[in-house]
């Protein structure tokens, strides 16, 4: 079993995003969990979304987990891009999930632990294999107990190992020089940036840390196109 499991490693997800996979080895380990990271605007609901309609494609069930925005508005904003997100939202292919609603609305505060086994519970009763968390940064000043975070998330991770799910955790970029517990305790890190220069908006993709694959952590350019997000092999500058 433990050598069928390592052969399985050698398998890759693709991550949606054109342009993204060839930077990361043909894609993301399956079973494997993956924070997305950037200011706001950066394009991580969006790259999101691009990564359950890839799975969508190949008949693979997927499930987003709202913790902030309500899924109507999400959808909506969706609509911009040519994924025909609607289609596959109509054959169940892809589900939203409003979290956010039963966290923010209960009267209460929840811990960290309380959070994480509810989200298990969706997973598990969803049977997918695909699933997104946005943004995980909301449940920063909400929940009952903050310093038992580390901890809740680890085992978090490892029960998310256990049953084979590819998760990518959404979350905002607090700093650039304080890291977060999910920095250090998830499986890669991808961050999103946009810059100034010469008076335009500059967006650029960085693979900060992606275990088990050779990566390139300079940064790339990326854009906005009909077809959402897509990552060039060069310097955004």
């Amino acid at each position: 079993m433990y050598v069928g499991e390592l052969l399985k490693s050698l398998d890759r997800v693709s991550t949606g995003v054109p342009g993204l996979d060839d930077l990361i080895g043909g894609g993301f380990i399956p079973g494997r969990v993956y924070l997305i990271v950037g200011p706001p605007g950066s394009g991580k609901t969006t790259f999101g979304i691009q990564f359950l309609i890839e799975g969508a494609k190949n008949e693979e069930k997927g499930l987003f987990i709202s913790l902030l925005e309500h899924p109507k508005i999400i959808t909506q904003d969706m609509l911009r891009y040519n994924f025909g997100l609607l289609t596959h939202l109509k054959s169940k292919r892809i589900l939203f999930y409003d979290m956010g609603e039963s966290i923010f609305g209960a009267g209460r505060r929840f811990t960290w632990s309380e959070i994480f086994e509810n989200i298990l519970r969706i997973i598990e009763a969803e049977g997918v294999k695909r699933v997104v968390i946005d943004s995980f940064t909301s449940l920063e000043y909400s929940v009952l107990d903050p310093e038992h975070k580390r901890m809740a998330l680890g085992r978090f991770i490892r029960k998310l190992h256990e049953r084979g799910v590819t998760c990518l955790i959404v979350a905002e970029m607090m700093s650039s020089e304080n890291y977060t517990e999910d920095y250090y305790l998830t499986d890669g890190v991808i961050v999103l940036h946009h810059f100034m220069r010469n008076y335009q908006m500059v967006r650029a993709l960085q693979v900060l840390k992606m275990h088990g694959v050779a990566h390139d952590s300079n940064l790339k350019k990326l854009r906005f196109t009909e077809e959402g997000l897509r990552v060039y092999p060069e310097a955004p500058f």
